[in-house]
């Protein structure tokens, strides 16, 4: 199943060099490479590239030590490889790749290509466009099914962050969870530690107010808001699961401020469908926190897309008259932040349709879900004997 989605994409992007005129395309991005090939590396200092003719087959360009291990590849291409880096005159990447360009004539490139690699590049012509980039923006059913099962695997996370939450827990409970995720991922005999990423987090109040501060280890989970966040990446699929929670009941103005970030967010998701711009789906959400008062308090745009990365188009702004396609695949999550106080978040996994949406990440949202009011006297337990290990 895998070699034919392989090979359909292949042939996707061999028609779109045609009908831009290209003869051939270099690919240099270690996930657009994986995306037409499943070959895991780590490039490091030394670059890859596929080069993929508009006819004949691809050529990988590789480092002579990872010539036999990408030998695997399931796609029928040729490899070559190169010496070191950097190399002896005649053996370095750049003299290899331009032999294998020399014969194209009207040669494509990423635009996100590094300068030093553009700069190494010489053709008759060449253009510079992002063909697999918008080729990944509209998932496959393939990938739709990987999404699903990695959204799967958020919701338990956050589900086990929640059991997990007490007052007075540090931080570092939280970020240790990921640990027994990756562990079921390993016993399920389905990980791959070079496309896998895994990351269980709690921002506590004040601090959830900057959604992308880092917390100090021994930071304490208090009443609230806390903001939770379940971000994964798992054999190559990404997907995340955010909530803000609170430990007791929330105070007047907690409920209040939790109540708009929840009609925002309805907002956006009311007008979620095939067609609409994603300028628009912003302006929803982004309108309503101003109509009600919270300009003062806003960080961030509505959304951005996901699929083998956590954030990659199309971007959920209003900067972007970009139009939603059926099976792309987005979060939701616009937020409200005061300082001093916390911050006010949910974010959702969510896959687009023709005629409206599918949340593939299922965690519940309401506020009742929200208030954690058991004790959770074994997380309590737990808590102390990492917090002695630690020093906390």
């Amino acid at each position: 199943m895998l070699k034919q989605e392989l090979i359909k994409r292949l042939t996707s992007l061999q028609h779109m060099l045609e009908v831009q005129g290209l003869d051939s395309y270099i690919i240099a991005s270690e996930e657009n490479i994986w995306y037409l090939t499943n070959i895991t590396y780590k490039p490091e200092e030394r670059p890859f590239f596929i080069v993929v003719p508009v006819k004949e087959k691809p050529i990988l360009i590789v480092p002579k030590m990872e010539e036999m291990h990408l030998s695997k590849v399931m796609i029928d291409c040729e490899i070559i490889s190169y010496w070191e880096y950097p190399s002896p005159e005649g053996g370095n990447w750049y003299e290899v790749l331009q032999k294998a360009i020399k014969e194209f004539k009207r040669v494509g490139i990423e635009r996100h290509v590094k300068s030093n690699v553009l700069s190494r590049i010489y053709a008759n012509e060449t253009v510079q466009v992002d063909l697999v980039d918008e080729m990944r923006k509209v998932k496959s059913p393939f990938e739709v099914a990987v999404i699903r099962k990695t959204s799967q695997i958020c919701d338990n996370a956050m589900d086990k962050i929640f059991k997990n939450a007490y007052l007075g827990a540090t931080v570092v409970e939280p970020f240790s969870l990921s640990k027994s995720i990756q562990t079921e991922i390993i016993r399920n005999k389905s990980f791959d530690p070079i496309t896998t990423s895994l990351l269980t987090a709690v921002w506590p109040a004040p601090i959830s107010a900057m959604p992308h501060s880092i917390p100090n280890l021994d930071d304490r989970l208090n009443k609230g808001p806390n903001v939770a966040m379940s971000y994964m990446r798992i054999n190559g699929y990404a997907s995340e699961c955010e909530r803000t929670f609170f430990i007791g009941k929330p105070e007047k103005d907690d409920k209040e401020r939790f109540v708009h970030m929840m009609n925002a967010r309805n907002q956006a998701l009311r007008i979620l469908k095939e067609g609409v711009r994603c300028s628009d789906v912003d302006g929803e959400a982004k309108n309503y926190l101003i109509k009600n008062g919270f300009e003062n308090y806003l960080l961030h745009r509505t959304g951005h897309g996901i699929g083998m990365k956590n954030h990659e188009g199309p971007w959920v702004a209003e900067g972007n008259d970009e139009v939603l396609r059926e099976n792309m695949v987005i979060s939701i999550e616009p937020g409200i932040y005061i300082q001093g106080i916390g911050g006010y978040r949910h974010s959702d996994t969510i896959l687009i349709t023709k005629e409206g949406y599918e949340l593939l990440t299922k965690f519940p949202v309401e506020l009742k879900d929200m208030t954690i009011l058991s004790s959770n006297i074994m997380a309590r337990i737990k808590g102390k004997i990492i917090q002695r290990a630690l020093k906390l």
